[in-house]
């Protein structure tokens, strides 16, 4: 094989974005899972013909950006309507947004649960697309061919807002070579991707444990509060189980012990978020409200505008939501993954090498190796240490967010 083909790419620096397999014309790259559960490419040799676009569609290989305005805007702000804002991973501003597109006619393409509640991206076009893509899902998504989807949508003149990752978003406009009239592009504050395997098992694990078939997923279930959001999962025979971030495995095994993300999220490339967004978003953890008699615990989003796209659609559904004007030190407390990739667990690779030989519970109680509450302490001294850092100068938010 020749030199020219995505190969070159060393494994451990592969994000799984999608974008070289949509962006070959033979479809010599297929997107398979690796012995982690992760999709990489797999290429063809015999379908190859040693074209680049893989290289060139590669956002690691490539550089991928947006026109960012200086300075970005912050806001604290949710939906006014507390529907949409309990059924939201935070504000339910993302739906907001959403649903100003749609009403222009555009389409949206985001994260649902498909078959058997596997992780994908999808495109959709409805109010009742849109319940199905919102709120997080907390494992690599498979995006197919949804890239040359968008591509051929914008060809025909239609407007697409996609919603995903750093990486994800970074992979898309590589693969498209520019940013064209018609995209908005909504990242988010990522701490990284996680293994579909881990996810799965945790499933299976559930079903062993219930005796009873899934129904359905829900991660940061608000019932408990935002705060203390819970991991929801109905089953067929109408059993539930719910436990808050603080006793759910998987949430732990993810926040706390940091057992089965991604082996590039631990050195991310793409936490310069104005890179690929025209809007970023996220939980704003740690938000201090002026308005002192509002409810921050059913959800804040936090929303960084930085482009003047961006700007338009958030000046559009302001009506919609309350919002208070933020800075960016505001933001930095809560939201280390602003700036730093969380630190590889050490049983890591032995973790994911034994999915499947063990029970999920059992895997977990072997390889977790810090008590919740001296981890969220470590977290919160890092949060208050860099916004001392911001009051001294040091712009960790500048040209460059690879800390």
């Amino acid at each position: 094989m020749a030199e020219k083909t995505i190969e070159i790419l060393s494994s451990e620096k592969c994000t799984g974005c999608y974008a070289c397999a949509n962006a070959c014309p033979t479809d010599a790259i297929q997107m398979q899972p690796d012995a982690e559960g992760f999709p990489r490419p797999n290429v063809n040799r015999e379908r190859c013909i040693d074209c680049g676009r893989c290289i060139t569609s590669c956002p690691v290989l490539s550089y991928a950006s947006v026109i960012v305005s200086k300075p970005q805007e912050v806001y604290a702000a949710w939906s006014l309507d507390e529907k949409i804002r309990y059924e939201s991973t935070s504000g339910g501003v993302f739906s907001e947004l959403a649903i100003a597109w749609l009403n222009r006619g555009g389409f949206l393409c985001g994260a649902w649960y498909g078959e058997g509640h596997r992780i994908e991206h999808a495109i959709v076009d409805s109010r009742e697309g849109l319940d199905r893509i919102r709120q997080s899902k907390y494992a690599q998504s498979d995006i197919g061919t949804c890239f040359r989807c968008i591509r051929d949508l914008l060809r025909r003149g239609k407007q697409v807002l996609f919603c995903g990752s750093p990486c994800q978003c970074a992979g898309l406009l590589t693969f498209l070579g520019d940013k064209p009239d018609g995209l908005f592009i909504a990242n988010f504050v990522c701490r990284g991707t996680n293994s579909p395997k881990a996810y799965e098992a945790f499933l299976r694990w559930l079903e062993e444990c219930y005796g009873s078939i899934i129904s359905r997923v829900w991660f940061k279930n608000k019932a408990l509060g935002w705060k203390r959001f819970s991991t929801r999962v109905e089953f067929e025979d109408g059993q539930v189980y719910s436990k808050d971030r603080y006793h759910d495995l998987f949430i732990r095994g993810y926040i706390e012990q940091n057992l089965y993300m991604r082996e590039c999220c631990h050195t991310c490339e793409f936490r310069d978020l104005s890179r690929t967004g025209d809007i970023t978003l996220a939980d704003f953890w740690g938000v201090k409200l002026a308005d002192k008699t509002k409810d921050a615990d059913a959800g804040t989003s936090l929303v960084i505008v930085n482009t003047e796209f961006g700007r338009e659609l958030f000046e559009a559904v302001k009506p919609r939501l309350f919002w208070e004007h933020k800075s960016m030190e505001d933001a930095f407390p809560g939201n280390a993954c602003i700036t730093d990739s969380p630190e590889a667990n050490p049983m890591r690779s032995y973790f994911l090498s034994r999915l499947g030989e063990m029970p999920f519970d059992k895997l977990c109680a072997e390889c977790f190796k810090k008590p919740a509450a001296s981890k969220r302490l470590l977290y919160a001294v890092k949060g208050g240490a860099r916004t001392i850092l911001h009051a001294i100068g040091l712009k960790l938010f500048g040209g460059s967010m690879k800390g």
